[in-house]
């Protein structure tokens, strides 16, 4: 897997979904050249809205169309300021667009949100004449070094192009819980987890990762233990606690008393 800056890729095969099933473009926009003519350009998230959100490892879809023809460049902009090229990349590397149609990144692969957490900016930018290859703008530091060093090249270029932005939340990861379930054929059967009272049986619940233990007890029953490792790979379970009965002195036994003396 390959790290690009707070987003992350990875190759996976994905199967491809209908345009009418994306999410409606709502974007943090920015008009960057009040002299472009008929060449626009659009970038959204799956989720839509102006910040959407997305915990580490969770993963994210983007779209992008353009209103005539253009080459077009996405530039991933972390929350420390870092600047990485998201697209064209390897895995996507016609950066020509057709007019009115919509475009999906990844396309094949997957994009996971990665650290560092906090605000994410994408910025898309289209040309008309020729792809932008500017290597010393992934050099620069933040979003408006980035845009003032871009509109300078592109100014003296004489190119025909436009922009847009979109900002990402990138959240911490989630910690992973599982929900385990725990019952008995007996009532009154107390469970304890990690040594705390957590009421009669049966009882459902939700473990964070690390070491746990859960203990049953019933007056009169020999009492269960079961130590619960909770990982990145554990899954949902469910606990059907045995107890045995404790053995009693028969009725009618003779108790012999033995006496030594030194």
């Amino acid at each position: 897997m390959r790290r690009w800056c707070g987003i992350l890729i990875v190759v996976a095969l994905l199967s491809l979904c209908a345009v009418s099933a994306y999410a409606d473009p709502q974007t943090k926009s920015l008009i960057i050249n009040p002299d472009k003519t008929d060449l626009d350009v659009r970038i959204w998230a799956d989720k839509g809205g102006t910040r959407p959100s997305y915990r580490v490892g969770e993963q994210v879809q983007l779209y992008f169309e353009v209103s005539e023809n253009a080459f077009v460049t996405i530039f991933d902009i972390d929350p420390n300021g870092n600047i990485t090229k998201l697209f064209p990349n390897r895995h996507q590397s016609n950066d020509y667009a057709r007019r009115n149609r919509v475009y999906r990144v990844p396309d094949g692969y997957e994009i996971l949100a990665a650290p560092p957490t906090g605000e994410e900016t994408l910025l898309i930018v289209a040309t008309r004449n020729g792809p932008v290859d500017y290597p010393e703008l992934l050099r620069e530091k933040g979003v408006e070094r980035l845009l003032s060093r871009l509109r300078r090249r592109l100014a003296l270029s004489g190119e025909d192009w436009a922009m847009d932005m979109t900002s990402l939340q990138i959240l911490p990861e989630r910690p992973r819980t599982i929900r385990m379930d725990v019952d008995s054929s007996l009532s009154g059967v107390t469970l304890y987890v990690d040594g705390v009272y957590a009421g009669d049986l049966p009882q459902r619940l939700d473990l964070e990762p690390g070491e746990h233990q859960l203990v049953a007890l019933k007056s009169g029953y020999k009492v269960a233990v079961r130590d619960i490792v909770v990982d990145q790979y554990s899954e949902n379970g469910r606990w059907v606690v045995r107890l045995d009965a404790l053995k009693r002195r028969s009725e009618g036994s003779v108790r012999f008393d033995f006496e030594i003396k030194l």
